[in-house]
């Protein structure tokens, strides 16, 4: 028996179907929300760039180059714009290259412990870039660092001294902290690469060595090009680490300039110049975004993953296996030690160097007054409630977007789709300056639910390709059947689609509670006293300087987040393990 099931408008694209429909109504309202989420910021960003310096766009209608040629005419511009490709590429290699051995590591070898450092790698979302950076000052500080003072008492005063006030070092520390994604992305591409090439190489007699230059890293080469080109995007925009390290080192690139423009240390902000640098920077992010997907759909062409089903052997390391095993714990090892040395700074009332003696002294006092801190706690209510709602609603509007993109036909969801992935090319630091000029002067202007819109606006990306790649995977018949028994387009997706891909739904929220979590570039250019959270908290704390109480709230802010991330990822793991 065959039952015919009529199609709503919907699926027959968007021309249709010309009622009102809850479908209908709910496409409208959300593409009415997407325009004002992101073109209105960056619309305001754009005329205020192009506003006479010292005004604002709702100042007058009148128009000026001024800005932007004050941007080419600077002898500085030059400088800045070598310093962030240079920065860029220099940190996307490092981080590529470590990772690119981690995965091959842990992916297509018998290496011990591989489950271990799968979660250890996505425990590492929990680190917020910020903690990072202040650990690697502990240690490698001129003066009071751990490892100089080390390294002065085993050689002597004339061993050279380190310094994290250095471009070498900005880039080492910026790449160290690109592993952890770069080894989740490159880890995909090795474990969906059908092995029989490789397989037929051995075959023919060719070496470990002469397989994996001749046939394996060509076959990885578009992927690893596109995951270049999309981690570069993320350098180009990272703020954090620029701004604790680069500042001292007066080595800027293009968001630490923007932000000193936006909120300089005294004088009056120049809002015209740093919308004109953050339209430029943005240009810098669309060209890079365009060679990503031109990158990407090259590596169409190197797809090996067909329907046959296949697993990836494991290369035996024999020999090699120890000296794989200490090269992976050295990794590790360094990847924590600006944690521990953050963790020790938090135990006492001033910094000093670790030393077994000092260890007895230890108190948690810092704890204690950093907790007595009325700005404290009005942070970490702040930081609660932001993260809380901005993961509820990227995944709520994430879902409803993606629903539309995968099923509808029409223009409608296209537009959707494309207008909900923009943000993907528009630099965290570019966005919050468009926001501080959308708001500046309304009643929202200083407010938490500024920050949420902003987070909002900046993750929709990110939860709408997870989301669409989950419910491309879902056949429509199974909607169509709950059609038929009479439930609803909402009940439908309450019933049907939710319980499907919930753990996409539950990793998304994840990732935007810990990304929100750990942001300083919204909180730190949106700053008053009433929206502080805890990561501006941090910073504001650092610079006081009061390092044991900034490091007392850092290591707060990496429990609170671990022991969010890592039960919930269990917990999805086991789920899936047990229900295939």
């Amino acid at each position: 028996m065959t039952i015919g099931v009529q199609a709503t408008p919907l699926e027959l694209g968007d021309g249709a179907g010309r009622g009102f429909s809850v479908q209908t109504i709910t496409r409208r309202i959300l593409i009415l929300l997407v325009f004002l989420l992101v073109c209105g910021p960056l619309s305001v960003l754009l005329l205020t760039s192009l506003s006479p310096p010292g005004t604002l766009t709702y100042q007058g209608l009148s128009f000026s180059t001024a800005n932007y040629e004050s941007i080419f005419s600077q002898v500085g511009t030059a400088r800045l714009l070598f310093n962030t490709f240079v920065y860029a590429a220099c940190s996307v290699i490092v981080g590529v290259a470590l990772a690119g051995v981690l995965a091959w590591l842990t992916e297509r070898t018998d290496l011990p412990g591989r489950t271990i450092i799968r979660i250890l790698m996505f425990s590492w979302m929990a680190i917020p870039p910020l903690v990072f950076g202040y650990g690697w000052i502990l240690l490698i500080n001129p003066g009071n660092g751990v490892i100089n003072v080390a390294l002065r008492s085993l050689f002597g005063a004339g061993v050279p001294t380190i310094t994290p006030y250095s471009f070498i070092a900005m880039i080492l520390i910026s790449g160290l902290s690109l592993v952890p994604t770069g080894f989740v992305m490159i880890s995909g591409l090795l474990r969906n690469m059908d092995p029989v090439l490789e397989d037929a190489a051995k075959v023919l007699g060719a070496g470990r060595r002469s397989i994996a230059r001749r046939v394996t890293l060509p076959l990885l080469s578009p992927g690893l090009f596109s995951i270049g080109i999309f981690l570069t995007m993320a350098m180009v925009q990272t703020f954090d680490l620029p701004l604790i390290l680069g500042m001292t080192a007066q080595i800027p690139v293009l968001s630490t300039r923007i932000f000193l423009l936006a909120s300089p240390d005294s004088g009056v902000p120049n809002y015209g110049l740093a919308s004109a640098f953050g339209i430029f920077l943005l240009c810098f992010a669309v060209l890079l975004m365009m060679s990503y997907f031109r990158a990407t759909r090259a590596s169409e062409r190197f797809r090996t993953v067909s329907g046959k089903g296949f697993r990836p052997k494991k290369a035996k390391l024999g020999a090699q296996k120890i000296p794989a095993v200490i090269a992976v714990s050295v990794y590790f090892a360094i990847m924590l030690m600006p944690l521990l040395i953050v963790l020790w700074t938090s135990l006492f009332p001033f910094y000093r160097v670790p030393t077994l003696s000092d260890l007895g002294q230890a108190s948690l006092d810092a704890y204690r007054n950093v907790l007595s801190d009325s700005m404290v706690i009005r942070a970490i209510s702040n930081t609660v409630v932001v993260v809380l709602v901005s993961a509820t609603l990227v995944v709520t509007l994430s879902c409803l977007i993606s629903w539309f993109s995968v099923r509808s036909k029409g223009v409608g969801g296209r537009l959707l789709d494309i207008m909900a992935f923009s943000p993907m090319a528009v630099p965290a630091i570019v966005m919050a300056i468009a926001f501080l000029l959308v708001f500046l002067g309304t009643p929202l202007y200083g407010t938490i639910w500024v920050l949420v819109i902003g987070y909002m606006t900046i993750y929709l990306a990110f939860g709408t390709r997870t989301l669409n790649g989950a419910l491309i995977q879902i056949h429509r018949e199974l909607e169509d059947a709950a059609t038929v028994h009479g439930a609803s387009w909402g009940a439908g997706l309450r019933l049907i689609v939710f319980p499907i891909i919930w753990p996409h739904l539950l990793n998304t929220w994840l990732w935007v509670v810990a990304h929100s979590a750990r942001d300083l570039t919204f909180p730190l250019i949106l700053l008053t006293s009433t929206n502080v959270v805890v990561s501006s908290s941090i910073y504001l704390i650092w610079e006081q300087p009061n390092q044991p109480q900034a490091a007392s709230l850092s290591m707060m802010m990496v429990g609170a987040l671990l022991a969010l991330v890592i039960p919930i990822q269990i917990y999805i793991t086991r789920k899936l393990d047990r229900f295939g």
